[in-house]
């Protein structure tokens, strides 16, 4: 029953991209309970590092994502002292960039060269340090300051092995010392957040952006990956009753959950299709299937939440077959890519129309909402890779920019074309042609 409860909040969790400072405080308090089982505990570690792994992403600059990473972790961990220090891109050195519970002065002054004190070891190490009494421990002089206690935590910001910066922890607002739990929760949050940190580095830096976007897309595919297959494993053990028996209604959580962890291992191939792309590299599946099931198997995976948000949808499909050449799971992508954008940024009563037509050679695909549209001087950059448009900062839409470059990348793949016709608080349509035969060369 447990199991079955944590998933409920678990799927009931996107209420947190509404009430963030809320649902941090769910996730602090969680954080101490000491009966989830294992299988919950991965759910709740992947759901922190996620959390604030979207958060850092949404910022608009580096300063107010390191200001969102430090809150983040001393709220979630219960700590009073959290600095963030990042290496130099010449000097070697590292400057605390953000920190809490720390005097301005000390924020101003501190330096440290690698290898040198707590930082410095981590960072020149890359490995993470828990230190339950630092006065025990002969490699580092004792510090000064204002610690209630001599336990600390140190992590490493990585970025595909190469340390960027490091993450200290101290105080906890209990007085107890850090355990092993407390160690891996911050390296968790540190794996993803490298990721957001190097990301939003990359919109302020373009020169960096070129020669780092691999390394970005492959190490979070990497750190995606791992915790996804321990969850796939656990699922499946439990579904397959390995463990007990289960009801009815913890099988159909338990499946959906399953889903869910295979939608999301199909986003990291997604991402390390995209990296493919940028190298030239890109590998598409050509095989002939039913574009009339497809899209309608697509619509129906988006109905609860539809009926959840009060919206209409409104399906134009013909009964009738379509066959076409192509990869039948990077064009779902495209289509629930539209599909969920035209829930998101829908209004309240809003309607969803889903055409789909048979013309000769070629099939169309439109899909139209009555949302907050999109103004005419954003279109043009619609598409582009890392852009957030301010209409959807404006409503709190998480998101990283690279959603709808992806869909264009796959359209253009299998030598379609996308147009997009749209009014400012009429809505938007976005129009999808695509060859039937992708194997005549147009």
């Amino acid at each position: 029953m447990a199991l079955n409860n944590w998933l409920i909040n678990l799927i009931k969790g996107k209420k947190s991209q509404r009430d963030s400072s809320g649902n941090f405080s769910r996730l602090k308090g969680e954080l101490r309970d000491k009966s989830r089982d294992s299988l919950e505990e991965e759910f709740f570690k992947l759901r922190v590092a996620y959390e604030i792994n979207r958060d850092v992403l949404s910022s608009t600059g580096l300063e107010e994502a390191l200001n969102i990473l430090v809150d983040r972790i001393a709220e979630v961990m219960s700590v009073e002292i959290v600095s963030l220090m990042l290496v130099g891109k010449s000097s070697g050195e590292m400057l605390i960039k953000f920190a809490k519970g720390l005097d301005k002065e000390i924020i101003r002054d501190a330096k440290v060269k690698l290898g040198e004190g707590v930082s410095g070891w981590v960072a020149q190490t890359g490995q993470s340090l828990l230190i339950k009494d630092i006065s025990k421990d002969p490699r580092f002089p004792k510090r000064g300051g204002r610690y209630s206690t001599d336990s600390l935590l140190s992590v490493p910001l990585k970025v595909y092995d190469k340390v960027i910066g490091v993450i200290n922890v101290n105080n906890k607002e209990s007085g107890e010392i850090f355990n092993e739990q407390d160690l891996d929760v911050l390296n968790r949050i540190a794996d993803l957040s490298a990721i957001a940190v190097v990301n939003v580095r990359f919109r302020e830096d373009a020169k960096e952006l070129d020669v780092l976007r691999s390394e970005f897309i492959a190490n979070v595919s990497h750190e995606l990956r791992t915790p996804l297959t321990a969850l796939k494993e656990s699922v499946g053990l439990v579904l397959d009753e390995i463990t007990g028996s289960i009801n009815e209604k913890q099988k159909k959580l338990l499946n959906l959950a399953s889903q869910n962890i295979r939608r999301l291992n199909g986003l990291i191939d997604d991402l390390l299709d995209f990296s493919k792309a940028e190298a030239g590299l890109h590998h598409m599946k050509r095989t002939l299937f039913d574009i009339t099931n497809m899209v309608k198997s697509a619509t129906d995976t988006f109905l609860p939440l539809i009926e959840k948000k009060g919206l209409e949808i409104k399906g134009i499909l013909t009964d009738k077959k379509i066959e076409i050449w192509g990869d039948e799971d990077k064009l779902y992508e495209v289509i629930t890519n539209f599909i969920d954008n035209a829930v998101k940024y829908n209004k309240p009563k809003g309607k969803i129309k889903i055409k789909l037509e048979d013309a000769d050679s070629d099939v169309k695909i439109k899909i139209a909402d009555t949302g907050i549209g999109i103004p005419g001087e954003d279109l043009s950059r619609l598409f582009n890779r890392f852009s957030r448009l301010e209409s959807s900062l404006k409503e709190g839409v998480k998101g990283t920019g690279l959603g709808l470059s992806i869909v264009k990348d796959i359209v253009e793949m299998h030598g379609g074309k996308i147009e997009v016709e749209s009014k400012v608080d009429e809505g938007t349509t976005f129009s999808i042609s695509l060859p039937k035969n992708l194997r005549i060369r147009r």
